[in-house]
C-alpha cells in the first residue's frame, strides 16, 4: 500500500502541475513523501520523470489500455491513472476499517482456540535452554515468583502479544498492554527493586485481569488467566512488602487478603453493636432506678410509682 501511496502522490502532483513543469512536480513529491515517511527525502525532476515513465507502463500493463502519446499530452491518461489509484487506495482502507471494527470474537467463534492451540505448539517445540541467560543478574526473589508462574503448563499464552490482541476491539477495552516479555524486559533494565515488589505484582495482576475482561468465559485464555491470577495473590499473601491496595480491586471469593479483612470487619461492626446495646440497657436501667427513687421519696405516690388516692374529710 505504500507504493500505491507513492503513485497517487505522484500522478495528482503531475495532475495540477502537467508534464512541462517537472521542478514543481519534483518539489511537492519530495515534500509529501517526506512527511509521509517523517524524513527529508529528496526527489529531482529527473528522478519523477522516471518514476512517472515506470508507472505509466506499470498502469498500461495491468489496466491492458492503449495509449498514444498524442493524446491530449497526457492529461486524460494522467486523469485516469489518478481516478484508479484512489480508488484503490479508497478500497483498501475501507476493507481495513471495517475488519478493526468488528469485533475478533464475532469474526470466528473458534480463532481464540486456535489462536491458544498454535501458541502452545509453538512453545513445544521451541527450546528453553536459553531462556534465563539474562536472568543472572536479578534478583533471585523475583526470578522465584517468574518460575512458579512459567511452571503452569499455559503459560505461555502470556508471553507475548496474541494475534487477538492487535485487534481494536481489544484496544477499546484493554488501557494498557501487559505480558510476561514486557515484565521480563523491566526486569533486565532493573525498573523493579526489591523495596518496590508492588509494581512487579500489580504487572502480573494487570496480565491476568486483562485477560479475564477481554476473553470469554469459555475460552482456555480465561481459565488460565483465572488460575495464575489466583498464583499470583497467594504469592503477595506471603509478602509483608506487598500493598493492599493492589488487589483492592480483586473479588472476595479470590483475594484472601480482602475476604480477610472483610470478616475482621463485619465482626468489628457486631461486636460495637453489641457494646452499644448493653450500654442503653444500663442506662435504661439507671434512669428507671432513678425515676422509683423519686416516686419513693414522693409522699403522693406509692412503691409502683402510682399516685395515692386521697379521701376528703367531710
Amino acid at each position: 500500500m505504500e507504493k500505491v501511496e507513492e503513485d497517487m502522490v505522484l500522478a495528482y502532483s503531475l495532475r495540477r502541475h502537467g508534464l512541462e513543469s517537472w521542478e514543481m512536480v519534483a518539489a511537492e513529491f519530495s515534500n509529501s513523501i517526506s512527511d509521509r515517511r517523517r524524513c527529508i527525502l529528496l526527489f529531482s525532476s529527473m528522478e519523477c520523470q522516471v518514476k512517472y515513465e515506470s508507472l505509466k507502463e506499470r498502469f498500461k500493463s495491468l489496466y491492458q489500455i492503449d495509449f498514444t502519446e498524442e493524446e491530449d499530452d497526457d492529461s486524460g491518461f494522467i486523469k485516469l491513472m489518478t481516478d484508479k489509484l484512489t480508488k484503490t487506495y479508497r478500497d483498501y482502507w475501507t476493507e481495513q476499517v471495517k475488519l478493526m471494527d468488528t469485533p475478533l470474537r464475532e469474526k470466528s467463534p473458534n480463532i481464540f482456540k486456535q489462536e491458544a492451540e498454535e501458541r502452545i505448539k509453538l512453545n513445544e517445540e521451541k527450546s528453553d535452554d536459553k531462556s534465563n541467560e539474562k536472568m543472572e543478574n536479578i534478583n533471585q526473589e523475583f526470578i522465584k515468583i517468574l518460575d512458579v508462574v512459567r511452571s503452569h503448563k499455559h503459560c505461555c499464552l502470556f508471553e507475548s502479544r496474541l494475534p487477538s490482541q492487535e485487534d481494536l476491539y481489544y484496544f477499546k477495552q484493554i488501557k494498557q498492554h501487559m505480558d510476561l516479555q514486557i515484565i521480563r524486559n523491566k526486569l533486565e533494565q532493573n525498573v523493579y527493586s526489591v523495596l518496590e515488589i508492588d509494581s512487579f505484582f500489580r504487572d502480573l495482576l494487570l496480565i491476568f485481569n486483562n485477560a479475564i475482561v477481554y476473553y470469554p468465559n469459555e475460552t482456555l485464555q480465561y481459565s488460565v488467566a483465572l488460575e495464575l491470577r489466583d498464583i499470583i495473590v497467594r504469592e503477595m499473601g506471603k509478602k509483608s512488602l506487598c500493598c493492599r491496595e493492589i488487589v483492592c480491586g480483586l473479588l472476595a471469593a479470590c483475594n484472601p487478603m480482602l475476604a480477610k479483612q472483610k470478616i475482621e470487619k463485619r465482626a468489628y461492626n457486631a461486636r460495637n453493636k453489641a457494646q452499644e446495646g448493653e450500654s442503653s440497657v444500663r442506662k435504661s436501667a439507671r434512669v428507671r432506678n432513678k425515676i422509683d427513687c423519686e416516686f419513693k421519696n414522693d409522699p403522693d405516690y406509692d412503691c409502683k410509682g402510682q399516685q395515692r388516692r386521697t379521701t376528703k374529710k367531710k
